[in-house]
């Protein structure tokens, strides 16, 4: 008897692109708009004769939303940010696949942007699978289009734009990697110089004369150490957000340090909050120090400190975080970061779920693991904020030093 074929899952990513006719225009979260005024973006592929949305294959080890902006800008040229999630497209292929796509919002960034320099240089796609590509008017691109799926995506876009529901604003909650183990703890704090005078900041460390020029490794080992260093050159104030005395990031947290660029980069984010807690300051070390934005230190988002006054001071506290969240959930501006620990960021995503449609407010609790992000996507209108849709992404950092699963071999 032949053996069954094997069903696989082919996971692929892609964006709706869009943008107004006239270029001095820009989008306002809540208007309504016109599907005559905007423009949407499509590829021609010569293999199929098809008009399409630009999308592809993620990568081995890829997150969706970085295969997504990948995949644009490899078919179109143009950088993008990633706006709510669309409906997802499945269907069967040959040999037993399936094909899942995910589709999100999209819209271009100016080259030279920040959003580039965060990410990986691609090369574009060859002639042979995208010869052309095409701004047009969401009734011409109805036309143009080939696939049923394609235009269905086409309808849902014109339906937000004129519901007002286009442009929306993220929220992204990060929760950080694991803490160092306490023998790694006190090594590193025995290592580190202390503090200047008057300043509370540890100085950077004098090179040593016969030591050869730092490798990537090397600086990547060290992205905690320097975490006051980015904290000096953020926009933000930290002037009264004492550090508590807790572990910095594991050596493996700080290589997801490095993966998350990629995260917040694909939604956009330009500015970041975090807690006093060594760890919520020092993931974002990385994409800070890269130009991805600002980090401003906030006091209040600390629900661990004065905890020997009772329960009822931590839960003050908490009431001023999710009163924190509450505001950022209003803001029309860029997309934001909350990097938090422990029952503050379960506080937020409450504060989340409390301003979410009715699909988002009876969700199950979503409980984010070390490396993870919830971003948020947040409608304005007459009543307020409203959370439509919150989707998780976490990096895929491998961790060679998990223990291998039964049966797996290490060569």
């Amino acid at each position: 008897m032949p053996a069954p074929r094997p069903q696989r899952l082919v996971r692929s990513a892609g964006a709706l692109v869009w943008r107004f006719a006239d270029p001095d225009r820009a989008a306002v979260p809540g208007e309504a708009i016109d599907p005559a005024v905007i423009e949407v973006l499509m590829v021609h592929r010569p293999r199929y004769h098809d008009w399409s949305w630009p999308k592809g294959k993620a990568e081995n080890g890829e997150a969706l939303v970085a295969a997504a902006v990948r995949e644009v800008e490899e078919e179109t040229g143009q950088i993008v940010t990633l706006g709510a999630p669309l409906t997802t497209q499945r269907y069967r292929l040959g040999g037993g696949q399936t094909k899942e796509v995910h589709y999100w919002v999209g819209t271009p960034v100016s080259p030279g942007s920040a959003f580039e320099r965060l990410r990986a240089p691609v090369a574009r796609a060859p002639r042979t699978e995208i010869d052309r590509t095409a701004w047009a008017t969401p009734e011409r691109a109805a036309n143009m289009l080939t696939r049923r799926g394609d235009r269905r995506l086409l309808a849902d876009l014109v339906a937000r734009a004129r519901e007002g529901r286009l442009a929306t604003t993220t929220l992204i909650v990060l929760r950080p990697g694991e803490g160092a183990a306490p023998a790694a703890n006190q090594a590193l704090a025995a290592s580190e110089p202390g503090p200047v005078p008057g300043t509370g900041v540890a100085p950077a460390p004098a090179p040593h004369p016969s030591r050869r020029a730092p490798t990537p490794a090397m600086v990547a080992s060290a992205a905690a150490r320097r975490a006051a260093q980015v904290e000096r050159a953020s926009s933000g104030e930290a002037e009264g957000a004492s550090i508590p005395a807790d572990p910095p990031l594991s050596r493996f947290g700080v290589r997801q340090a490095f993966d998350l660029i990629d995260l917040l980069s694909a939604f956009g984010a330009e500015r970041a909050y975090a807690s006093p807690s060594a760890r919520a300051r020092q993931v974002l070390t990385p994409w800070a120090s890269m130009g991805g934005g600002s980090v401003t230190l906030v006091d209040s988002l600390d629900a661990t400190r004065g905890a020997d006054a009772g329960r009822h001071h931590i839960d003050a506290r908490l009431a001023r975080i999710r009163a924190f969240a509450a505001e950022r959930l209003r803001e029309h501006g860029s997309p934001a970061v909350l990097s938090v620990v422990g029952e503050a960021r379960e506080a937020i995503i409450e504060e989340i779920r409390a301003h979410g449609a009715g699909s988002i407010a009876s969700a199950c609790v979503p409980v984010l693991t070390c490396g993870q992000i919830l971003v948020a996507h947040v409608e304005h209108g007459d009543e307020g904020p409203v959370v439509a849709a919150f989707e998780t992404h976490g990096v895929t950092t491998k961790d060679p030093s998990a223990p291998c699963r039964k049966g797996a071999k290490r060569r």
